[in-house]
């Protein structure tokens, strides 16, 4: 099993060595290592292979014990031990020759693609500019090195020099354009329709149960209109393809969401949070905390892709997801 490992040290003679040496105690070889300087401070980020067995905690505790500060483990594949210089102007070059969106290039190399749980500490952010003057924000659990920031804001530099990452002509859109609302008892028809189109994974990452279908009546009038709180949809066309609830419980708001799986991967979850975040705020909310099953991936992207700072928790095999809205705009009921 292969892990990348982020630990700062102190910058002084053998602290290095003092790593290496408990790493070689635990059974842990070393396949890669990059130094990412910060005096007083030296972050190192390493590749390095376990023994079979091996969880993230215990690979975070054998680099703890060497004196390592601040350690965060993720798991990754064979290409992490790729050359990072050599990954950028291969990314470069699918910007300007393959057409691929800056963007996505720029997550894959910076692997912002959720870690386990455990690994969570919160969002860091990273805001590049485009050569129109707009932003670029990338979001990631695992802080960014400054060495990691520049090489992402020198490809964006580079590809907007190429014109690459600024369409000449925005398209002109051809399919209905999402809408988001707040429900009412005349969506229950449709909040109903969505919830049996969705797969059982969704429907288990939302309800962190199995969920029977056909739905009750009962059930479906409280999807779209809580006892305390409101509801929204996500309304393409006639379809409700997204629905999420905003409740207060024991004096904690809460928003739980869900996604039609045709719609997944295209912001749609990321929309609704930021609109239930907001009108968390007009309620006088501090903090919204968003839950879902441990195993709901799609869920945290969308947290890191609206740019919120986040805290993760576990709570008896669910994820809660905290984030302060005190930089939220509120939105007043409509």
């Amino acid at each position: 099993m292969l892990w990348r490992v982020r630990t700062t040290l102190a910058d002084r003679p053998g602290n290095l060595a003092a790593i290496a040496l408990a790493c070689g105690d635990a059974g842990i070889n070393i396949q890669g290592l990059q130094v990412f300087p910060t005096t007083p401070h030296v972050t190192d980020e390493l590749v390095v292979s376990a023994p079979d067995g091996f969880t993230d905690l215990q690979v975070a505790e054998v680099f703890e014990r060497a004196g390592g500060a601040q350690v965060a483990v993720t798991r990754v594949t064979g290409a992490a031990t790729a050359d990072a210089p050599t990954r950028y102007l291969d990314g470069v070059h699918q910007v300007l020759d393959e057409g691929r969106d800056v963007e996505e290039v720029l997550r894959e190399l910076l692997e912002t693609e959720p870690p386990d749980v455990a690994d969570y500490s919160g969002h860091d952010v990273l805001v590049l500019t485009r050569r129109n003057g707009s932003e670029l924000r990338i979001s990631r659990a695992v802080p960014f090195t400054p060495v990691e920031r520049a090489r992402a804001q020198a490809l964006v530099s580079l590809v907007s020099d190429a014109g690459s990452d600024i369409p000449l002509i925005s398209p002109s859109p051809r399919e209905a354009v999402p809408l988001v609302r707040q429900a009412t008892l005349a969506d229950i028809e449709a909040v109903t329709a969505l919830h049996e189109r969705c797969s059982v994974d969704t429907l288990y990452n939302r309800y962190q149960v199995p969920l029977k279908m056909p739905m009750t009546t009962r059930m479906a009038r409280r999807l779209v209109v809580p006892d305390v709180g409101c509801a929204f949809v996500v309304q393409v066309g006639l379809d409700v393809v997204g629905h999420g609830v905003l409740e207060l419980v024991e004096d904690v708001w809460r928003f739980q969401l869900i996604v039609e799986d045709a719609w997944q991967g295209q912001g749609l979850g990321t929309r609704l949070m930021k609109h239930a975040a907001g009108r968390a705020k007009s309620e006088g909310a501090a903090r919204l905390t968003f839950v879902t099953a441990g195993s709901n991936d799609h869920l945290l992207r969308a947290v890191g892709n609206a740019g919120f700072v986040a805290r993760v928790e576990r709570h008896d095999g669910n994820v809660h997801i905290t984030v302060p809205l005190r930089e939220v705009r509120a939105i007043q009921a409509s």
